[in-house]
């Protein structure tokens, strides 16, 4: 039956960043990946009087999205994580309580939007309902809506939002959390060019069918760069980093992923004293992420936001 006892609950999940290794990482080489905190998504369950409908009701203002679930379809993202959630947990009762979903995480933008907003809402379900699940477990959930939207995705976007720690990550591999002996300090700019995961990845894979030795290359150094700047990232070496980074934007560039906008960005924060820069996420828009010191963060910060790029800033403590 039905826990009558539920109160008002809520989940949060953070947004996310790719430091190095994005693209690559798909096809089974390391990347980089951190939580951001400073935007998040926040998913809320309160519980409503039952009456003529007894199930969950759903209001997700910022994709204007306000209905029950029974009436959403089934291959809508929200729904679609509702019910892997109550599948996982083998919970069959009707829920009456009506589920708000908000987020500060910019829609399409490489920072892990959609991963996270999921990552809530299963993570609020569970914890009403009065379920334990692992992060792993949630974020397995959480896979497979990812899957439903961006066709073959890595893993790393669900995996480093559920885990909520810096992580070096491969699907061939076992999951290493990254702890730096020094603060990390980053700088992510906003091209404000919304741009399509599927549509990029399926880019991707036919240049991958036309230049395929080059692609294999430029994958393989991409793997090398990330595993150097796995021992960077733990030593706190932000100028090896910044190096390693903008390495891996030029083999980003040469995979035709990354555009003007983001070249521009990339420029101006190391003109500015960034150790390096590069796209984070799938290209063709969204954000770029710079490797900066404490003293060069706000001069960094200045010039991208002269330029209406609406700087985000984080540092990755000890």
């Amino acid at each position: 039956m039905f826990n009558k006892n539920c109160i008002t609950t809520s989940a949060t999940a953070p947004a996310k960043y790719i430091i190095i290794g994005e693209h690559a990482v798909i096809y089974g080489k390391p990347a980089i990946a951190a939580p951001l905190n400073s935007i998040s998504s926040i998913a809320t369950i309160t519980p409503t009087e039952r009456n003529n409908y007894d199930g969950l009701y759903i209001d997700a203002p910022d994709i204007n999205l306000s209905n029950t679930l029974d009436s959403i379809p089934k291959t809508n993202p929200i729904a679609h994580v509702i019910r892997q959630t109550l599948r996982a947990i083998n919970h069959r009762e009707p829920i009456p309580a009506n589920l708000t979903i908000t987020s500060t995480i910019p829609i399409a933008s490489g920072l892990g939007s959609s991963a996270s907003v999921s990552t809530a809402i299963s993570r609020c379900i569970i914890n009403y309902l009065g379920y334990t699940l692992t992060n792993d477990q949630i974020s397995n959930i959480v896979y497979k809506t990812e899957s439903l939207q961006h066709g073959n995705p890595s893993g790393i976007d669900n995996t480093v939002i559920a885990r909520d720690v810096p992580i070096l990550y491969s699907k061939s591999g076992p999951i290493q959390h990254l702890r730096p002996n020094k603060p990390l300090y980053y700088v992510l700019a906003d091209t404000q060019q919304p741009r399509s995961t599927l549509d990029t990845i399926n880019t991707f894979k036919k240049q991958s069918n036309i230049h395929p030795t080059l692609f294999k290359e430029n994958i393989r150094a991409i793997g090398t760069l990330a595993k150097d700047a796995s021992v960077a990232f733990q030593a706190g070496d932000n100028i090896s980093l910044g190096d390693l980074m903008t390495k891996n934007h030029v083999l980003l560039q040469r995979l035709g992923v990354s555009t003007q906008k983001l070249d521009n960005l990339v420029d101006i924060a190391t003109a500015s004293g960034a150790n390096g820069a590069k796209l984070s996420g799938a290209g063709h828009g969204g954000h770029i992420i710079a490797q900066v010191s404490k003293h060069t963060m706000p001069i960094v910060v200045k010039a991208l936001k002269d330029l209406g790029a609406n700087p985000l800033t984080t540092i990755i403590a000890p």
